[in-house]
């Protein structure tokens, strides 16, 4: 890789997805920050992480990502800890239609929040190393569900905005590249779907059994397409338990690091 990602901060890494990325990323060295509003959790993760990678590979954060405050001192603890940044993933997230606005909040405005933190750490033009922001969105902001619209909504915003900041033509001079990752559907506690969360809940649970569920390790594949190419900026990645992971990118830019 042209541009070497040697520590990486994970958003809603206590369990689930951003459990098994940071994981990943742990494997092939790179050392991570993961924060969580789940503290218990979070600290048996990090208990368990630092069993097998060591005390100055991996460091937990009980974070709340909706307060943009808990959001900035955990970023600056990592980068305390590591002195940089290089991966920002922007994966915490729920799926419950009844509470719109906390929905929003998680999904998308606190995406977008740590996206412009990391942004602002990353930037070459104000003195920083360069880096990747991956903003974890869903197969639900590329296409509409009707069981979960304002899901639906929460997502679309996000891929909105990566397309947004992908183009942005004065990236190459920020050395940043953007990514996002949109699995449909996975065996995680987002599923746990009950008439609350979703719409139309009986047929919701037929449209999920009709198309299958991801593993958690089929996504962290699709992710891990971010860290191994040099060339990611715009990439969408999906990955759905009837195709698996595929790349798609709407802006055929060339490689910024």
């Amino acid at each position: 890789m042209q541009q070497l990602i040697r520590t990486a901060f994970v958003t809603g890494g206590a369990q689930g997805l951003g459990r098994g990325f940071s994981k990943a990323l742990l494997d092939r060295g790179i050392k991570v920050c993961f924060a969580d509003v789940q503290a218990s959790v979070g600290k048996s993760t990090e208990t368990e992480f630092k069993s097998l990678y060591g005390d100055d590979k991996v460091m937990f954060c009980h974070c709340d990502v909706t307060s943009v405050n808990n959001l900035e001192d955990s970023f600056n603890a990592a980068v305390k800890k590591f002195g940089h940044v290089d991966l920002m993933v922007n994966n915490a997230g729920i799926g419950d239609e009844s509470k719109l606005v906390q929905m929003i909040s998680i999904n998308l405005t606190a995406a977008i929040q740590g996206s412009q933190i990391a942004l602002e750490h990353m930037r070459k033009d104000k003195g920083g190393r360069g880096g990747r922001i991956i903003n974890v969105a869903s197969t639900a902001g590329l296409i509409g569900v009707y069981f979960s619209p304002r899901y639906c909504a929460s997502k679309f915003g996000l891929v909105g905005y990566h397309h947004s900041m992908a183009s942005n033509p004065h990236a190459k001079e920020m050395g940043l590249q953007f990514g996002c990752l949109c699995p449909a559907f996975t065996d995680t506690a987002i599923i746990n779907f009950d008439e609350t969360k979703m719409d139309y809940y009986d047929e919701g649970l037929k449209f999920l059994e009709a198309i299958g569920i991801n593993t958690v390790d089929a996504v962290v594949d699709g992710f891990m397409h971010f860290v191994d190419n040099d060339d990611i900026n715009g990439d969408i990645v999906t990955v759905t338990a009837q195709r698996g992971f595929q790349v798609k990118n709407k802006h055929k830019r060339k490689a910024h690091l």
